[in-house]
């Protein structure tokens, strides 16, 4: 098994880098990954991927361990290795579930890996969690039952220590991975379980097993506590708790059933998770036939197949349902993600199924260890035969490209841009010279250098194509991000294709106090809604910047004493022109018209930059 598990690693360690489009290539949500791995902070934020409670970050914590003793920096090949090295592992960790066909558990794993472009990105995007996740979760499973074994036999006190322990710590990494994990554990500490009391002798002993709930428990409990740390300190620090929406989708259950069954039939594992359902009821039916007759306990090898086939089946179905009941799932398309665990665990289901039932048959009974033995070999040669042949995806490259120019001319200066613009390139300067955040407005997972933004005199903004701020051959002339001005300086200050950067000078020295009415709440999307601000200061000429997403088209300007006051509108800004009358400008009220999508009404503050030659 050592050398077939080498083999493996070989194939993925050339095949599904970040740089490879086998994974759809460096992205932005890659790069997350990476520049979390150099972080040198630890704080309760850095418990979850940034900005999100879903993906637990022990495997970056590690990371930034790891650098904090040794200096090590983490590029993002060297950060897949480590993620790929885990996400392998579970075929160790499928070997051991079973004495006999964990050779074909481990192989239809490996083949999994090799064959299905779904798992290949899932299992090894920088992105994704469900290659951690998976690892853990079977190791944890593999723990458990040894420790369910272990309470049924006559030392289970040092079973209780050992496998305890060992089930303990991956219970916690498979739930704080993601919360998921949890009732998948309780599945497997039921039936199986519950199989091991019914074979087990009665007394006493037979009862044991109920213990092993603990190390479940213990990993819900960590997780739910850890999650908490996190909301708490995001909130406290950053005013938004970046909690996820897990409320019960009320209202929407049949047609998030019908959709999530659609995903199943769509999916070329499909097939395979209705056998492993399928064969699944047959080995429950079997469990049940043979304890009504109470022949359970001589049947017992049989009868652990079995509950290891439930166990999977039931495993795949409980993901199943939280994706039909967590709102989550339809806000986001119910996308074939969220059916990750529900396709490997139907297809190990039906890998274990098929070989129960093979072992019904008295003549492959005695001869089923050879059968799984040849089947996972040609699982596993067929996965490297006919493995696709990478294909290089050239943006990694030329990302680092223009981070080692952009910090060669410019380290410590704030980059700035859309959300796929900008996190790719900073990730890939380990020193954290190029602190990198979403543009105001957008999905933020950096808000801990936002003071950054406040506190520059000049910022970088990256035009790779998304346009929040124009276009790299028309970029905005104004910015306002996170309530701080910024005028265009350099239009192209550096040009490293598909990069383009521009500069922006800080003009908050330029800046004068305003009210607003309301202080809060401006939808500027919403017809008749209006906000006035009011200037602390007189003003004879200036701009008058308004961060939104909002168009400007129905927009109305009152300026009373204006001579003009005109409202340009920009990406994501409007700009209002102000020149004074006779008597210098006191304030200014927006009035919308026209209703506006909702989607766009996002409000990001104002700041009045005025013509110190012109003030009073």
């Amino acid at each position: 098994m050592g050398l077939l598990w080498v083999s493996l690693l070989a194939r993925v360690f050339t095949h599904f880098d970040p740089g490879s489009q086998l994974v759809n290539g460096w992205n932005s949500d890659a790069a997350i990954a990476v520049l979390q791995s150099n972080d040198p902070v630890f704080d309760a934020f850095r418990l979850y991927y940034y900005g999100q409670d879903r993906i637990g970050a022990w495997p970056w914590l590690l990371a930034q361990g790891w650098r904090a003793l040794t200096g090590f920096d983490w590029t993002p090949y060297r950060v897949f290795l480590w993620q790929a090295t885990w996400a392998c592992g579970a075929c160790l960790a499928l070997l051991g579930l079973h004495r006999q066909v964990g050779w074909v558990l481990a192989a239809s794993f490996a083949a999994l890996i090799l064959l299905s472009p779904l798992f290949q990105v899932q299992l090894f995007a920088l992105s994704q969690p469900f290659g951690w996740q998976l690892t853990a979760l079977f190791l944890a499973w593999w723990t458990l039952t040894r420790l369910l074994e272990g309470l049924a036999g006559p030392g289970f006190r040092r079973a209780a220590g050992t496998w305890g322990s060992a089930a303990t710590l991956f219970s916690v990494l498979a739930c704080w991975t993601s919360p998921t994990s949890g009732p998948l554990l309780l599945v497997c500490f039921g039936v199986q379980g519950g199989c091991v009391a019914l074979v087990s002798p009665p007394g006493g002993a037979r009862w044991r097993w109920l213990g092993a709930v603990l190390p479940v428990a213990a990993g819900i409990g960590f997780e739910a506590w850890v999650r908490h740390l996190f909301h708490r300190f995001a909130k406290r620090q950053f005013g938004h708790a970046y909690r996820t929406s897990l409320e019960v989708d009320t209202g929407y259950l049949l047609e998030n059933a019908a959709a999530v069954w659609r995903r199943i039939l769509e999916d070329a594992l499909g097939p395979f998770v209705l056998l492993g359902g399928a064969v699944g009821l047959g080995a429950l039916g079997f469990l049940l036939w043979h304890l009504r007759r109470r022949t359970l306990a001589a049947q017992a090898a049989q009868a652990g197949l079995a509950a290891l086939t439930v166990a999977f089946a039931t495993a795949a179905l409980a993901n199943a349902c939280l994706t039909v009941l967590v709102r989550h799932a339809r806000l986001n398309e119910h996308d074939i993600r969220y059916l990750v665990p529900t396709l490997v665990l139907g297809g190990m289901a039906a890998v274990s199924g098929v070989f129960f039932l093979l072992g019904q048959v008295s003549f492959l009974r005695a001869r089923l260890g050879a059968v799984a033995a040849l089947t996972a070999g040609g699982l596993v040669a067929g996965g490297h035969l006919f493995l696709r042949p990478r294909t290089p995806a050239p943006l990694l490259e030329r990302s680092q490209v223009a981070a080692d120019a952009v910090v060669s001319r410019a380290a410590g200066t704030v980059l700035l841009g859309g959300y796929w613009d900008t996190y790719l390139v900073g990730a890939l300067d380990p020193a954290h010279r190029l602190p990198v955040l979403a543009v105001d407005g957008d999905y933020q997972r950096t808000p801990f250098w936002v003071p950054r933004v406040r506190e520059a005199q000049e910022v970088l903004v990256s035009f790779a194509g998304e346009r929040w701020a124009g276009t790299a051959d028309q970029p905005n002339p104004w910015l306002l991000q996170f309530g701080a001005p910024f005028q265009l300086a350099e239009a192209r200050w550096a040009v490293l294709p598909p990069f383009q950067f521009a500069r922006y000078r800080s003009m908050r020295a330029h800046t004068l106090p305003v009210q607003l009415d309301p202080e809060r709440g401006f939808a500027p999307c919403e017809p008749g809604a209006s906000l006035t601000v009011r200037f602390e200061q007189p003003v004879e000429q200036g701009v008058l910047l308004v961060g939104t997403r909002t168009s400007a088209t129905g927009v109305e300007v009152e300026a009373p004493g204006a001579a003009e006051a005109r409202l340009e509108g920009l990406p994501s800004l409007w700009v209002v022109h102000l020149s004074a009358g006779e008597q210098p400008l006191r304030q200014v009220t927006l009035r919308q018209r026209a209703g506006q999508a909702s989607e766009q009404c996002w409000f990001g503050g104002v700041a009045l930059v005025a013509d110190n030659q012109k003030m009073r």
